[in-house]
């Protein structure tokens, strides 16, 4: 595998476990690498895959420093912060039909003949070049337990492509306005002809194009584009017109109550290197949305989930990690989920096997508790209860930690474990056991 495609690899991996929905449309879309092409840009898309130029990839991480016409020094290295966001860049011109939306303001494929009309058509790509820069760099997800807001950018905007802070609030049609009333202020109420500042994705300099976007002629790549996209948002008529992109950012980053990619994120890393490939990234026929797509069948992780029902835990912290539950199995569909009561021991007679696409089912998921604490018991149940290929690939404990559990020396585990501690701060993992522990608070118990 070539060092730029597992940059990519990489990038998606992150954007697997970050940004679920852009990875998952990203997978429905595919995406392909050449050498060269499309006057040396680093990435375009013409409806039917996401292009990678492996070529001037290599060539900006090779020579990452130049100097651009005013003497200003920029880094053009891609890592795979950089490549997630070309990526979801490319992806948001398919998802906002930004190479349909240009007749909103006049831009038609038929005035391409002309050199104001291929004029207009570049200052239509930075239009939109602009919009989605803005909405992937000042992108903000909320703290549901505070309600803070904070920035959390999508990769990491290179230096070089089209950003400016007074149009990162307005759509592509008002940018396009102000960029065509600009340019007629500085040449004497007449635009510059075609290629002078720059296409579609070019730095302020207008030295590097990041891509070029030419109108979709065909309703067949069209049509294709909408269903690739309806597929995963569940209508045809998402995707369509300037209000797409505001749907895609509500979708992508709803607040959760905790950051379940962030915890899991070490298993998912293994586990996705193991089991997949991308080198021909398909794009048709995945079962499952999360996952990237595998030369063979779709496997799916294995998750054991225990619920502590001890004594010492009340009603609303049940609560709360049964919400806990329903999050996860929300944001990872590929996920098979087997969850359980636990108190002085594992109540078989509660297991309830969980995935993506019946979480209805936790409804009917029965609390049993006789008020004993004794979270080992887990890793009994567990040893005893999965064998052969029915192996679960990471136990979950969402506990207070107040029982044997706590310090153990001699318990150890067939798999991972994390430990969700509630209210227990000095906690202390077994020391046998490869895992990780992740506080979190109940207010108002």
């Amino acid at each position: 595998m070539s060092n730029v495609r597992e940059i990519w690899e990489n990038a998606m991996i992150n954007l697997v476990i970050d940004f679920p929905i852009y990875a998952e449309l990203i997978t429905k879309i595919g995406c392909k690498f050449v050498k060269g092409g499309k006057d040396s840009a680093v990435a375009w898309t013409d409806g039917r895959a996401i292009t990678i130029n492996e070529e001037m990839v290599e060539e900006f991480n090779t020579n990452p420093i130049i100097t651009d016409d005013t003497g200003k020094q920029v880094n053009r290295t891609i890592t795979q912060k950089e490549m997630q966001f070309i990526v979801c860049h490319e992806l948001l011109h398919l998802l906002g039909l930004t190479f349909d939306r240009m007749k909103n303001v006049g831009v038609y494929k038929e005035d391409l003949g002309t050199d104001e009309g291929k004029r207009k058509w570049e200052l239509w790509n930075q239009a939109t070049d602009y919009e989605i820069n803005a909405l992937l760099h000042n992108n903000e997800s909320t703290d549901p337990t505070y309600g803070d807001r904070k920035r959390n950018p999508v990769g990491n905007m290179p230096d070089w492509v089209l950003y400016e802070s007074e149009y990162k609030d307005l759509q592509a049609e008002e940018i396009f306005k102000r960029l065509v009333e600009k340019e007629k202020q500085e040449n004497n109420g007449t635009l510059m002809k075609p290629g002078n500042g720059g296409g579609s994705g070019n730095g302020k300099n207008g030295m590097i194009p990041l891509d070029d976007h030419l109108p979709i002629d065909d309703e067949d790549v069209k049509n294709e584009v909408i269903s690739k996209m309806s597929e995963v948002y569940g209508s045809k008529q998402n995707g369509l017109g300037e209000s797409a992109l505001d749907r895609t950012i509500a979708r992508t980053y709803k607040p959760v109550p905790f950051n379940w990619r962030k915890a899991l994120s070490k298993y998912i890393r293994g586990y996705i290197k193991a089991n997949y490939t991308w080198n021909k990234p398909s794009r048709a026929g995945i079962a499952n949305n999360i996952i990237l797509p595998s030369a063979g069948t779709t496997p799916k992780l294995h998750i054991g989930v225990a619920i502590d029902t001890s004594g010492s835990i009340s009603d609303k912290e049940i609560n709360t990690m049964m919400d806990h539950v329903f999050t996860i199995l929300q944001q990872f569909k590929s996920f098979e989920i087997d969850l359980w009561c636990c108190g002085s021991k594992v109540y078989e007679e509660t297991l309830l096997k969980l995935t993506g696409s019946n979480k209805s089912k936790l409804r009917d998921f029965k609390v049993v508790s006789d008020g004993g604490n004794d979270m080992r018991e887990n890793f009994k149940f567990i040893k005893d209860h999965y064998k052969g290929k029915d192996k679960i690939d990471m136990l979950m404990i969402l506990s207070d930690f107040y029982d044997p559990l706590d310090g153990d020396h001699e318990t150890t585990s067939i798999c991972p474990c994390v430990f969700m501690c509630i209210d227990h701060k000095d906690f202390k993992k077994p020391t046998l056991i490869k895992g990780e522990v992740y506080p979190f608070e109940v207010e108002n118990k």
